[in-house]
This record gives C-alpha cells, sequence and structure tokens, in this order.
C-alpha cells in the first residue's frame, strides 16, 4: 500500500530539486547526478549532497547499477505539491497581475514556498481551476495529473502545414530570453501557425500565426529548430475547450486591489 500521508514541508532547495526531478522524468531525459547539477546550474558536489539527504528522507532513491534518480511516492507528491503552487503563482502574476512570462516565472519561484496549503486552493478557485500552467503543463490535483495530449515537437511541423501550440516544455521555461521571444510573438498555448519554410541546413524555422487573433497583418517569425523542438504543437486547429482563460472575477478582483 502506498503512504497515503500528506507530504511534508520541504526547504526552498529540496523542492527545487524535486520539483526539477519531476521535470525531466516528464521529458524523458535521464536523471543522474550530472545531468541535474547541469539543470540546475549548481556544482556536482552540491548535488551529490543534496541527493544524498533526499535520499536519507525517503524523496528519492538511487539505483545502484545505473545511478539513475527517481522519486519515491512522498517525494512525488512533494514536487507536484510544489509545482502547482508555482503554475498558480505564474497565471496569477502573468494574466491578473500583468508580469511578462519570464519575470513571472522567477517570481513564482519565490511565492510558491510562501504559500500555503489553503492560499492555493483559493487562488486555484479564484483562477477557475486552469488544467493546465500559463505555458500548457499539466497541474496536478489530489494526486492526479490531468490527461494532456501529448503533441509532438514543433521541429517535426513540415512547410506547409498548420499547427496549434500545446506546450511550452519546462525546459524551455528555463530560458529567459526564449520565454520572452516566445511570448513577444504570441507563440503560446492555444495560438495556430502556419509552417512557411523549414531550413535544415540553417537550423531555422519560417512561421506565422493564422488563428483570429492574428490580425490581417500577421508578421512572420523565424524560430530556431533547438527552440523549436522544446515546444509541443498539434496538428491543425486544436479544440479551443484544450485552452484555459482566466475567468473575469479574477482581473476584477485584481482592479479593486
Amino acid at each position: 500500500m502506498g503512504d497515503e500521508r500528506e507530504p511534508r514541508e520541504t526547504t526552498e532547495a529540496a523542492a527545487e530539486y524535486l520539483m526539477t526531478i519531476r521535470y525531466m522524468h516528464a521529458e524523458e531525459q535521464p536523471v543522474i547526478a550530472a545531468r541535474l547539477a547541469e539543470r540546475l546550474g549548481v556544482s556536482p558536489a552540491t548535488v551529490s549532497g543534496m541527493v544524498t539527504r533526499l535520499a536519507r528522507e525517503g524523496l528519492l532513491t538511487v539505483d545502484d547499477q545505473t545511478r539513475q534518480l527517481d522519486l519515491t511516492e512522498a517525494g512525488r507528491r512533494a514536487a507536484e505539491r510544489t509545482f502547482r503552487r508555482h503554475a498558480l503563482a505564474e497565471w496569477l502574476l502573468t494574466e491578473v497581475i500583468g508580469l511578462g512570462w519570464a519575470e513571472a516565472d522567477e517570481e513564482a519561484h519565490h511565492l510558491q514556498h510562501a504559500m500555503s496549503d489553503r492560499v492555493t486552493d483559493k487562488v486555484d478557485e479564484l483562477l477557475g481551476r486552469p488544467p493546465t500552467c500559463p505555458h500548457g503543463n499539466p497541474i496536478p490535483r489530489d494526486g492526479h495529473t490531468p490527461e494532456r495530449p501529448a503533441g509532438k515537437r514543433l521541429s517535426e511541423a513540415g512547410a506547409g502545414s498548420e499547427v496549434t501550440i500545446l506546450r511550452v516544455t519546462e525546459e524551455a521555461e528555463e530560458d529567459a530570453r526564449l520565454l520572452t521571444f516566445l511570448q513577444e510573438h504570441s507563440i503560446r498555448p492555444g495560438s495556430v501557425f502556419a509552417i512557411d519554410e523549414v531550413a535544415d541546413h540553417l537550423g531555422t524555422m519560417r512561421l506565422h500565426r493564422t488563428d483570429d487573433g492574428a490580425g490581417p497583418q500577421s508578421e512572420p517569425v523565424t524560430l530556431g529548430l533547438v527552440a523549436a523542438a522544446k515546444l509541443r504543437v498539434l496538428p491543425g486547429r486544436a479544440e479551443a475547450t484544450l485552452f484555459h482563460h482566466v475567468p473575469e472575477r479574477a482581473r476584477l478582483a485584481a482592479a479593486v486591489l
């Protein structure tokens, strides 16, 4: 029988490790200490110390042969709780307060550690219980992560095709300049783009927005294939119900404040 107890609060540093391991598993990346150090931008020695501590606390395991890191049930629940707080903070900061994606992501890392479960639930209710973060990554609730289409990499879309942006991966979220670029060009979940050209020899693709919000003179955007590989898309025009819109009451509440 699994551990049904509520996950205890973790320190800010430990929560970041657990959440990053969760991200890497979700993106099907190998999770070993060296890769984790690269992802977090810290030394291997720092990671080694934290991994030892988290394993001792029963939050992760280390495979003796492959050195692969895996979250225990308690570790998974702690990571999911932190991610839920982070995602809701991002919605609040971007759609209610009006911060840009990159700035909101940074601020959300601070807010996620200050939000109690009670405040988190109230914010969730105010925002209309979004199924994903603003970048399209599913928000877990009560140990359950909502089913979402997997999508394919934008970099795999061929010239002449039309796609709907499904999500910006957590790997892309770690690049503040890329987040800013994507937001400036409305490359966000729910937006529809036509692929004009894929230049493999240059490592770029050119696309332009085609949904109703694009306007009559949609300017083409050139995006590197490496960056495009960090975005997930669906073919054609996806159902609008896949994408969350913050209720007007949330914006009205912000206006009152």
